[in-house]
């Protein structure tokens, strides 16, 4: 399975409206015209869809997806800038939605929903922990790879202001999925820069935060690229065997004074 990860894309119900000085629905474009040059079997969004949690928003959101091959699938994750019903009622029948156990090319992908409504951290709540451990016993027995998604980090990052409104039950979460030998990552958004780090009893599980394609927040960890402020993504491929590669990816803002996104 080849995944393109991208996040935050915060779009807004007016395509000319500016988020943090930047084009929403333009630097979206741009990232899936970079994210779709890597020809993913999946485009994974992992939060913050939408900005103003607008159903004009989402609406956008879905006719950029309809323009993607159907060759590509989809798979969405609300953020705490979301609404989960406008989610599923705009795009249910384009993409996955949150929370979702996915079984593509012999992978398992495992959605998970961390939106509170009016919170900015984020919390999954014991009936969705315990849906999890019932897919992750099925899992066990399938042996087959995983990979978990959800849009806040279920670790600090070592930035106070974002670990401050991150993953409330993020210990339960890791303490979950300790035990289980399949798991190679669980890869978040929300926090609007790329990220490494490792499970604290499993070091060879990553946890990988993604850029933002909007914008990005000052960097805890070094960019090997040294494009640390530029928008951006992650391809990821992981195969039956658990072969796992994960690439950061890194492109140039658009230009602001050509924009056409009226279309």
């Amino acid at each position: 399975m080849r995944l393109v990860q991208l996040s935050d894309p915060h779009l807004v119900a007016f395509n000319h409206r500016l988020v943090r000085d930047q084009n929403p629905l333009l630097n979206f474009q741009c990232a899936l015209q970079q994210g779709m040059s890597h020809s993913p079997d999946l485009l994974l969004i992992t939060g913050d869809l939408c900005h103003d949690e607008s159903w004009c928003g989402y609406v956008l959101l879905r006719d950029e997806l309809q323009n993607l091959s159907p060759s590509i699938k989809v798979a969405v994750l609300p953020g705490n800038h979301d609404n989960p019903l406008f989610i599923k009622a705009a795009l249910g029948r384009h993409a996955f939605t949150a929370p979702a156990d996915l079984n593509l090319d012999g992978v398992r992908l495992i959605l998970l929903s961390s939106h509170v409504s009016g919170r900015t951290a984020g919390q999954l709540g014991e009936s969705q922990l315990q849906w999890l451990d019932s897919r992750l016993s099925d899992i066990e027995q399938s042996g087959r790879p995983l990979v978990v998604a959800v849009h806040h980090p279920p670790l600090p990052i070592g930035s106070s202001w974002l670990d401050a409104i991150g993953l409330v039950d993020g210990e339960a979460l890791i303490k979950l999925l300790t035990p289980v030998d399949e798991l190679c990552a669980v890869v978040c958004g929300h926090i609007h820069q790329h990220w490494q780090g490792l499970f604290p009893e499993r070091k060879d599980v990553l946890v990988l935060g993604c850029p933002s394609t909007l914008c990005s927040f000052k960097a805890v960890q070094p960019c090997l690229l040294g494009r640390e402020d530029e928008p951006g993504g992650r391809l990821i491929e992981l195969d039956e065997s658990g072969n796992f590669f994960e690439k950061l990816l890194r492109w140039s803002y658009p230009d602001l004074d050509q924009a056409d996104v009226g279309r």
